[in-house]
């Protein structure tokens, strides 16, 4: 038996540097626009925001899920959806593709109430934008640096239901992570010369004794910057969780970077990490550097 339940759900340090303040990139690729126009949907802020705003493209007819983009600390989206990669790639998934525009002063972010905390009001933001670009609620796949990490991993702490797979890649702090009945596979990530880096595996170990299936990726040598490595995995971590639709997987230990049998990864959980398919095995082993 698998470690978690997950059922198919097709609706469903804290200081703030000036550089991280403005720094909006997740991907490592320069942004390029494929010739379709960006549509900008704005929404009116929860408390405690500035700014709420959904840049999006249309990229198939009829999406299956919706692929959102998160920059770091009040960033605009519209940058990142412009990457000819990630618009190949939610072309080709048949993904809707939004780039997150979310924005609170530096004090509310500290104290818990701005726009990183989606159980404050922007998550259900997030939400209510999605059901006005598309007419229906889709599933979301997730994907944030920094300031984006933050909403990723508390948005899908607060609302699992609605996720199908997410990347928090290198955020400053997190909230402790409880059991549920329902865990979306995702990936934690953080460069080795990154100051967040403990916080960052502190928050996976949490997650895995708490049951998540979930991925720890440890970037060597790399301080707080995109990396196109950890992209290219990320796109094929996706691309393989919504064709496996949710298969047992594949359990490895994080540190010896081996192959786990459940009962090992049930017995060390902390110490053990989730794949969705054995065909990533070597592909994670290349970008992890424990």
């Amino acid at each position: 038996m698998p470690l978690y339940s997950y059922p198919f759900h097709p609706c469903h340090q804290r200081s703030i540097s000036p550089f991280c303040a403005l720094l909006c990139l997740f991907v490592a690729e320069v942004p390029c626009l494929s010739g379709q126009e960006i549509s900008k949907l704005t929404l009116p802020p929860a408390p405690h925001m500035d700014r709420a705003e959904l840049h999006y493209l249309n990229m198939v007819p009829n999406p299956k899920a919706v692929l959102i983009l998160c920059p770091g600390a009040n960033g605009n989206g519209e940058g990142l959806i412009r990457s000819k990669v990630w618009q190949e790639f939610a072309r080709k998934e048949k993904l809707g593709l939004v780039g997150l525009s979310f924005a609170s002063p530096l004090s509310a972010i500290h104290d818990g109430t701005g726009y990183y905390y989606a159980s404050k009001g922007s998550g259900q933001l997030l939400l209510d934008g999605i059901r006005q670009i598309y007419g229906r609620e889709l599933p979301l796949i997730l994907c944030g640096f920094s300031g984006g990490a933050h909403f990723t991993s508390r948005f899908t702490e607060w609302n699992p239901t609605a996720v199908l797979t997410w990347c928090a890649y290198s955020a400053g702090w997190w909230d402790v992570p409880e059991r549920s009945d329902v865990a979306p596979p995702g990936i934690v990530a953080c460069g080795d010369a990154d100051h967040r880096y403990g916080a960052s595996l502190i928050y996976f170990k949490q997650g895995r004794a708490a049951g998540k299936p979930w991925t720890w990726v440890s970037l060597g040598g790399v301080g707080h910057r995109g990396s196109k490595e950890l992209d290219d995995f990320v796109r094929n971590y996706f691309s393989t969780v919504l064709a496996e639709h949710f298969r047992a997987g594949l359990w490895v230990d994080v540190d010896l970077k081996t192959h786990l049998t459940i009962a090992e990864a049930q017995s060390q959980p902390a110490l053990s990490g989730w794949l969705p398919s054995e065909k990533l095995l070597e592909e994670w082993k290349q970008i992890h550097k424990p």
